[in-house]
């Protein structure tokens, strides 16, 4: 409950005048006195600034039998009325000087002669006013009061139940309320309380009905959003402990709302009499400035379960405060007390207790709440997962460890589909077997009927080794670079030996080796585990090695420096072993003779390529280096006919050696039409997409000599034919 300073906004409490009388609400109950004599009493509160009818002077009190037929009216006098003192759900707040409601409690003592249906008694007033915002056409819906006394023989001078105390005529909007609505019994029968839609009665052309209307009665209208276990509207709540009569309540909107508690009287294990209180509840904004909060045991940030033992680290939500008393709710002692604002403690044994946090105790002022905490020993089950073992002979023991009685916990393990026994119940299991390796999850559980708790490993079994291995297969020349892939498998640590046929050894997972001399090989793998599942296993693959012989390229060269004027290179075969000989002058130019002549033009170094290939496909390679002095050179062509029959269509210069260079084109009236600086681009005849006509044409040619590195300028004519 939260006791806080609050400043006020009222904002709908100006509508009360112009109406018929402002019903509040109202309860009836009843006292059997013995030799058929009933008390019944009917309290009734009203608006005080309502205008129109006043308390009634008598109030009709409607006798029906129990199958509802009608019997008498009686006249209960008016006994006068006082002002009921205006509270708050929270004492801290000064309640506004506009709010007042009057009590008027009517009581007779009445003759009811043994009846084998019972009675109905009945009271009808209207009405509630138009500020009830839960209520359909609020203005015109009153209430009805209605007590029910057992036939002869089910109860006997049975009493009604009576509600203890008022609820608060006030509430503060988001400011939950905490209210005991429990009723008592004279006759000490079972009661249960539930939320209840009242009765309607009455209307504003007959605002007393004298005899009431006869039962059954009708349910008030809720306003859509609005219902008996909704009664404050969208985004609220309300409830009601049904044992207890304990009613919480926390609202989300401002204004009139009109709410019913139910109390059923049962005796026996039957219900003998329903008793329904009719209120309205009014709900305010208002500003809180104080708050005492406990942050629930589930919603704190260290909890993970009840069960992790005696101590609490307690968390505190409240605001605005200035001290903070603690006190854990150990009974038999006052030592259970703190005045940190998070204390941490220690309770003396497991059990449920209500802990208590005074924000500002002592003050004029103040706020207190409280929260059940609920505490247990520390309770944890875990294991310590066992060593691997070898899938063959494996056999496993599992020992429950943790914080647990063995006494009153029920183990549980799980070690799933795989495993010789599925699920065991022993603290201890032992002789436990799986049938295939790899992990395998393994789950304890632990239950003592309170605490829960579960702990999951996984325990490993070691696969059997196996050995192979795998090389690249095709064409093996001499010399020949193998490469060999480990496939052998283990769990732990494989030791390899390598044996390449050749008298070379490696202890690489994945090893080379390059075979010098052709030759078929055998190769053996060898693998040692020691730990796991042991194995020395060992894996031959013969003539897995086939190393053919490689032929031997070779060719001379009649000169390895020439000039431009005398660029031919002779190229004599001088290879061994080739049925098969290239030479690649160019990547364009190439030629299967084995011994052939070849024209540099170009200056700069140039590489002859000899591929040489064997019978079996091998090859081999040689490369000579050919140096041509650098001498510019140049031929312009005086014509050229770009008519489309594929000879003499491009105007390209022949130039050689040059080290920058550049070719435009002119009309004869100075006009620029081409231009380029490759060397192997010429002029197809055409100006921006379409054939230039015949006729004249100038050049001019732009070029670095590469042997003197001075630049030159060529200019001249062609003529374009067409």
């Amino acid at each position: 409950m939260r006791i806080t300073y609050f400043l006020l906004t009222i904002i709908f409490l100006t509508s009360f005048s112009g109406y018929a009388s402002h019903i509040v609400g109202g309860e009836m109950y009843y006292d059997c006195l013995g030799n058929n004599q009933y008390r019944i009493t009917l309290k009734i509160y009203r608006d005080c600034f309502s205008s129109g009818a006043d308390f009634d002077s008598p109030l009709p009190v409607t006798i029906f039998t129990g199958n509802d037929q009608f019997v008498r009216v009686e006249d209960v006098p008016y006994p006068g009325n006082t002002t009921i003192p205006v509270t708050f759900n929270n004492p801290c707040v000064t309640p506004p000087n506009n709010i007042c409601v009057q009590e008027a409690i009517y009581t007779k003592v009445i003759t009811l002669a043994p009846s084998a249906s019972g009675y109905k008694l009945a009271y009808q007033r209207c009405c509630r006013g138009p500020a009830v915002q839960n209520l359909l056409n609020a203005d015109d819906v009153g209430l009805t009061l209605l007590a029910t006394i057992p036939p002869a023989g089910i109860a006997d001078c049975n009493s009604s139940p009576r509600f203890s105390e008022f609820p608060p005529l006030m509430l503060c909007n988001n400011d939950p309320l905490v209210f005991d609505h429990s009723a008592t019994d004279p006759d000490g029968d079972q009661l249960v309380y539930e939320l209840c839609a009242p009765y309607n009665g009455g209307t504003t052309f007959a605002p007393l009905p004298n005899p009431a209307d006869a039962p059954p009665y009708s349910l008030v209208p809720w306003e859509s959003g609005f219902s008996a276990a909704v009664p404050l509207g969208p985004g609220s709540s309300v409830t009601i402990d049904p044992t207890t009569g304990v009613l919480s309540a926390d609202p989300n909107l401002t204004g009139l709302f009109a709410v019913g508690v139910c109390v059923k009287e049962y005796r026996n294990g039957t219900l003998i009499g329903t008793t329904t209180r009719d209120f309205l509840f009014r709900v305010i904004n208002c500003q809180i400035q104080l708050t005492s909060e406990i942050t629930p045991q589930e919603e704190m940030v260290r909890f993970i379960s009840y069960c992790e033992g005696l101590t609490i680290e307690f968390e505190n939500d409240s605001f605005n405060g200035d001290t903070y008393f603690w006190d854990f709710g150990v009974s038999g002692t006052n030592q259970d007390t703190s005045n940190l604002f998070e204390p941490t403690y220690t309770f003396p044994s497991a059990g449920d207790y209500e802990v208590t946090l005074i924000v500002n105790r002592g003050w004029p002022c103040t706020d207190t709440s409280k929260q059940i905490f609920r505490v247990y020993e520390e309770f944890y089950v875990q294991y310590t997962a066992p060593p691997p073992q070898c899938i063959e002979n494996n056999n496993f023991s599992f020992q429950t460890d943790g914080q647990f009685n063995p006494a009153t916990t029920t183990i549980t393990w799980n070690f799933g589909n795989e495993a010789n026994t599925t699920q065991s119940q022993d603290v201890n299991p032992q002789n436990i077997v799986f049938n295939t390796s790899g992990y395998h999850t393994v789950t304890l559980s632990g239950d003592n009927g309170v605490c829960q708790s579960v702990y999951t490993d996984s325990v490993l079994v070691f696969k059997i080794p196996t050995i192979d291995f795998y090389l690249d297969t095709g064409l093996m020349c001499a010399p020949y670079l193998a490469r060999f892939y480990n496939s052998s498998q283990a769990d732990t640590e494989i030791i390899y030996a390598w044996d390449f046929g050749d008298g070379t050894m490696s202890n690489e997972e994945n090893p080379t080796h390059v075979y010098p001399d052709p030759g078929i090989y055998d190769v053996t793998l060898s693998i040692v585990v020691d730990d796991g599942c042991q194995a020395d296993l060992s894996m031959t693959i013969e003539n897995a090695i086939d190393v053919k012989p490689s032929p031997e390229a070779n060719f001379s060269l009649s000169a390895d420096t020439v000039s431009a004027f005398e660029p031919w290179v002779t190229l004599t075969d001088e290879s061994i072993d080739g049925v098969e000989h290239w030479y690649y002058f160019t990547p364009l130019d190439s030629t299967s003779e084995r011994n052939t002549d070849w024209a540099y033009l170009d200056g700069g170094n140039h590489y002859p390529l000899q591929v040489v290939t064997n019978s079996f496909g091998c090859k081999d390679t040689m490369i000579r280096r050919i140096y041509v002095i650098p001498h510019t050179t140049l031929y312009v062509p005086n014509a050229f006919t770009p008519d489309g029959n594929g000879l003499n269509e491009v105007f390209l210069p022949e130039v050689r050696d040059v080290l920058e260079y550049r070719f435009d084109i002119y009309t004869r009236w100075g006009n620029r039409i081409f231009t380029t600086d490759n060397p192997k681009q010429g002029w197809d005849g055409t100006h921006n997409g379409k054939p230039a006509g015949d006729g004249v044409y100038i050049y001019q040619i732009f070029f670095k000599k590469a042997h003197t590195n001075l630049n030159e300028i060529v200019r001249g004519h062609f003529t374009l034919i067409r």
